[in-house]
């Protein structure tokens, strides 16, 4: 898990190891901008009009077409909302090092000796 991390947040190689759980609850804590809200509530209509269904007469109809609903939904939430969580997490790792400038530059220099 901590690779994948480190792939969607490159900012994370400038953090010292130790610190980079607190560093990542901090930026996922960091505000949506109107960018980011705005483009995730286009993903959730698009997902809600991609997943519109006509219920049919019969319960095994009804669960047939929610689940199929379901597993449509879930990855295209993923790829149309994700990348937006993911934007601003990395806007909040890139605050979190201007704020703690010193953290950043420590790692660094351990990294080149």
């Amino acid at each position: 898990m901590a690779k994948i991390s480190l792939l969607i947040y490159p900012e994370l190689h400038r953090i010292p190891p130790r610190e980079r759980d607190a560093a990542l609850g901090s930026a996922r804590e960091t505000p949506f901008d109107g960018l980011e809200l705005a483009a995730i509530a286009l993903g959730l209509a698009l997902t809600a009009g991609a997943t519109r269904y006509v219920v049919f007469d019969g319960l095994t109809h009804r669960i047939e077409a929610f689940l199929a609903n379901f597993l449509l939904a879930v990855p295209l939430l993923a790829v149309l909302a994700g990348p937006f969580f993911v934007r601003r997490t990395r806007r909040g790792l890139q605050h979190y090092l201007r704020t703690h400038p010193s953290r950043g530059l420590q790692e660094r220099g351990a990294q080149g000796q």
